[in-house]
């Protein structure tokens, strides 16, 4: 089982590995809903998350919360169809008000630090973009002005964003409006119904129309970009990152479990899962190095405590280095350097330079030499972890 850290605890080892995460030079983190929560989102899976409060307005509709989010039951019936579009609506307008939080701000700072890989998220609500960070996203086509190369991309969404409505039928894809008069969840294909008006124009049957849904992922559907996302995540694997950093979630979603085991299995990774409650067991041991329980938010502001004190030694060290060569210049000569050796001094060399006598035990010291070395001991082995086959 991984080691568990409470964050409330200012123990050394906690210390420690603040101390290696603000160190580190390359750093992959994974975000889960946990992150949005303080920003006004609420979570899936929570007490007062998502699944639980439409269970309780529309539980005569679907068995449980999860069945709205799940693509083999949502567009079987038409009242579920128009409940999954109703709080799609209500989720897209609750993301465009809400505004990026620690943990994202966070993320941004290893970006402008340079020690960022990737950001891989779970969310669909955008907020790396607000942050400013780079969003790969594959809606945007090459040469429009919201496109980014998945290489100069900072954060990749693994779900998916309420950016966009795709059409069930033709898979364009259109923006989102958050405000009513653009084009809205369950809404009419507009190229699809341009198709169909052409058609009955020349005399022949109309053509079906499909309906628009925000372009998220659900469960029990293929990720239409699933071969780009597997085709990122094994090149950031193959670059060995220092540390994984994994932030309020579950790690439920057998994508998301994968690719933690996949980032993971690289050697002298250290991989630090941050939660409010404990989430890895067993299951983990060998892939998770520490799970630290405790606020993200929190967490983030200790390795930038970390990052500040560092800060501070390189100004101090600085200025002490600037400044050495002209005090060095100006300062006085010490009175015990003035004094000069005359010819009738019996002992010209100095008290403190007295030469030591020899040791009579100095054949011993070759033998004491070996015995601390090896009482020291070598660097510790690091656990070989042998990487997983990736399903986003």
């Amino acid at each position: 089982m991984p080691e568990t850290l409470a964050l409330a605890e200012k123990s050394a080892e906690l210390q420690q590995l603040v101390k290696r995460v603000a160190n580190a030079r390359r750093v992959v983190v994974v975000t889960g809903a946990g992150i949005s929560v303080n920003s006004g989102i609420p979570d899936f899976r929570s007490a007062s998350g998502v699944f639980r409060q439409i269970q309780a307005a529309h539980g005569h509709v679907v068995g449980k919360g999860r069945d709205l989010f799940d693509a083999s039951v949502v567009f079987r019936s038409g009242a579920a169809a128009a409940v999954f579009y109703e709080w799609m609506t209500q989720l897209r307008r609750q993301c465009a008000a809400a505004r990026p939080g620690a943990a994202h701000a966070f993320i941004r700072q290893l970006a402008d630090r340079g020690v960022l890989q990737r950001s891989y998220t779970q969310n669909i609500d955008g907020l790396e973009r607000k942050a400013g960070l780079r969003v790969w996203d594959p809606y945007q086509k090459p040469g429009s002005a919201g496109h980014v190369p998945w290489q100069q991309a900072h954060s990749v969404p693994l779900h998916g964003t309420m950016d966009h409505l795709t059409c069930q039928l033709c898979a364009s894809a259109v923006p989102f409006a958050a405000l009513p008069g653009g084009a809205a969840a369950g809404d009419a294909c507009a190229e699809c119904l341009q198709r169909s008006q052409a058609r009955e124009a020349c005399g022949r049957r109309a053509l079906a129309t499909g309906k628009l849904r925000p372009a998220v992922v659900l469960y029990e559907e293929l990720h239409p970009h699933g071969e780009d996302i597997a085709r990122i995540i094994s090149h950031d694997a193959r670059s060995r990152a220092d540390v994984v950093l994994v932030f309020g979630t579950t790690l439920k979603v057998p994508g998301c479990r994968q690719l933690v085991r996949r980032l993971a299995a690289a050697p002298r990774t250290t991989t630090v899962v941050v939660n409010n409650e404990p989430v890895c067991g067993r299951a983990w041991d060998g892939v998770v190095d520490y799970q630290v329980v405790g606020c993200v938010d929190e967490w983030c502001a200790r390795v930038q405590r970390a990052w500040n004190a560092q800060s501070k030694i390189t100004q101090w060290a600085t200025k002490r280095t600037r400044g050495a060569p002209a005090a060095k210049e100006n300062a006085p000569e010490p009175t015990s350097r003035k004094r000069r050796v005359s010819d009738s001094d019996s002992d010209p060399e100095p008290t403190s330079r007295k030469r030591r006598a020899p040791d009579n035990n100095s054949s011993l010291e070759p033998a004491r030499r070996s015995a601390r070395i090896a009482t020291r001991g070598g660097p510790a082995d690091y656990q070989q972890r042998q990487p997983l086959s990736i399903c986003t």
